[in-house]
């Protein structure tokens, strides 16, 4: 099979010239899954030289169709020879069916693809909203735990948090399982402090409204300002993750920022914790390679084509904002910042101005998490492995109010 495609417009038609069976099945619906996956929503396919149509092309087909319903887009099959549109017709899916391109349609033809969403387009959400930090639980390692340190923390749909948490009942089961979390809103994540463990989730049902006891935690509350979207281009493959905060800062005109990203991972950089703290019990500097025993550091970039939902604090040096949990990033020592991700498995996004609680929803009612890291920059020479880094996504984002009392 021969597939040709060409840019017309908002609209990407893919010339297919062969048969669509089974031995060209996986090829087709991957191709077009990938321009999916690089923003192309609308597709239309020219079947004018596809000959043949069977069922492994049918599911093809579909799963092209389901991707595509995901993000709001549209798919069209048009110039179809007789059978081809008959095994259409007859298997149920005619309204792929269109005799004519769309009208709208642009007449001009380019062999170089393009994104529907530029490098970077902005949104307005509300220009007056802000997020208030606080710093509910302020553990600083490897300090000893005890009930007094500890908080209990709510999460509404108003809070994003992240830091180190329980998902248990009281401080003695607690103390065994305090690990890394990150919540958006009523979704939280968080991840059991063991070699091989899964994260797991909580969300908010009816009157249920997720808890945890925190040993530390930066908690925003509040509404995001701004979104802006960012791909790459024909010189920019990738944004690290001090660039995407440089976005922030520009696009909210703040030197204190929260942020939220959902975006394709071209590799992350982090660390998380393999034992609970509070199974230390006395205060000590962790000396290596006992630190190894509790914390596990990636040795590569992590998680290349995977989709990371991060949530992160950021300061210039020039903010009022200051905390000890916020630290230097050595790429960039003028920014101050606290980073999580939780990974999932890929899911395209729909273009534009899209829904931040919505598609956390989405993602959570899908293939379950993955891992979840702190960030980390790892600016070593030579074998530093650099700055987490985005192919693709979305940001919301808004300026921070300083809680009083915060220090």
């Amino acid at each position: 099979m021969l597939l040709t495609q060409e840019q017309r417009g908002k609209y990407l038609v893919i010339a297919a010239n062969g048969r669509l069976d089974a031995t060209w099945a996986d090829y087709f619906a991957d191709t077009c899954l990938d321009h999916i996956r690089n923003g192309h929503h609308n597709l239309i396919l020219d079947a004018q030289e596809l000959s043949f149509l069977s069922s492994a092309g049918i599911r093809s087909l579909l799963r092209i169709n389901k991707e595509i319903l995901s993000v709001k887009g549209s798919f069209l099959i048009v110039n179809s020879a007789p059978f081809v549109a008959k095994t259409i017709e007859m298997t149920g899916f005619k309204q792929w069916l269109s005799e004519q391109l769309p009208e709208e349609i642009s007449t001009q033809k380019t062999n170089q693809l393009h994104s529907e969403v530029e490098k970077t387009e902005t949104y307005v959400l509300n220009p007056s909203a802000m997020l208030t930090l606080s710093v509910v639980a302020n553990w600083q390692p490897w300090q000893s735990l005890t009930p007094d340190k500890t908080y209990k923390l709510s999460f509404p749909n108003s809070v994003f948090a992240l830091g180190i948490g329980s998902a248990s009942d009281n401080f003695d089961e607690a103390k065994l399982s305090f690990g890394e979390f990150i919540a958006v809103g009523s979704h939280v994540i968080f991840q059991p402090p063991e070699v091989k463990s899964r994260p797991d989730y909580l969300i908010a049902e009816m009157d249920y409204i997720p808890e945890m006891i925190v040993i530390q935690a930066l908690c925003c509350q509040g509404e995001m300002s701004h979104l802006f979207r960012f791909s790459p281009e024909e010189r920019i493959l990738s944004f690290t993750i001090s660039e995407i905060i440089d976005l922030v800062f520009s696009t909210t005109k703040s030197n204190s920022v929260a942020f939220v990203i959902l975006a394709e991972v071209d590799g992350l950089v982090g660390a998380t914790l393999i034992q609970s703290p509070g199974q230390k019990s006395e205060k000590d500097i962790m000396p290596f390679p006992e630190i190894r025993e509790w914390l596990s550091f990636c040795g590569d970039r992590l998680f290349a084509g995977h989709q990371a939902l991060v949530f992160g604090i950021a300061t210039r040096k020039e903010s009022d904002v200051k905390h000890s949990l916020l630290r230097p990033l050595p790429a960039n020592p003028e920014i101050s910042g606290h980073i999580h991700a939780a990974v999932f498995p890929f899911q395209p996004l729909q273009n534009g101005k899209i829904d931040l609680i919505k598609n956390v929803q989405k993602f959570l009612n899908g293939p379950p998490p993955e891992a979840l890291l702190h960030l980390i920059d790892d600016d070593r020479p030579i074998v530093g492995l650099g700055q987490s880094s985005f192919i693709r996504g979305a940001c919301w984002c808004a300026p921070l109010q300083n809680k009083e009392g915060l220090v």
